[in-house]
């Protein structure tokens, strides 16, 4: 059991964005086949920010309580969006046989979305888009 600890123990790097907030709250979360979408709030903007995924191979929604070896101080990094670059959830999935994304090369990215009750990890292709309507 110790050996898997230490392969899933994350690499994170913050996703630079135009958008200076901490701590979101994810208001909403919409898949329909071709992209996903969250909808998200920060205390410091009045308005609702957007994160867009295209060419999504999964994504969960966990509370941030099952997430603990993402908030080790060795860990975190700062701002609200993390690429996950080893030790996340696609390495998880990696440990099943039946998990098929696993075969199909390196065209996966894997972020982490933060939020103050949430957090959304996604597989996709792409980098997420963000948008801010002012």
């Amino acid at each position: 059991m110790e050996d898997f600890k230490k392969i899933l123990k994350p690499k994170a790097i913050e996703f630079k964005t135009e958008i200076d907030g901490e701590n979101p709250e994810i208001y909403n979360i919409n898949y329909d086949l071709w992209t996903l979408k969250l909808t998200i709030g920060f205390n410091e903007i009045n308005n609702p920010i957007y994160v867009i995924f295209k060419n999504v191979s999964g994504f969960r929604v966990l509370d941030e309580g099952n997430l603990l070896e993402f908030w080790d101080t060795e860990v975190r990094v700062p701002g609200w969006i993390w690429k996950i670059e080893s030790g996340g959830w696609f390495e998880l999935e990696k440990l099943r046989d039946g998990f098929l994304a696993q075969h199909f090369g390196d065209s996966h990215n894997e972020y982490l979305v933060r939020g103050i009750n949430d957090c959304v990890s996604v597989i996709a292709e792409s980098e997420p888009i963000i948008i801010n309507i002012q």
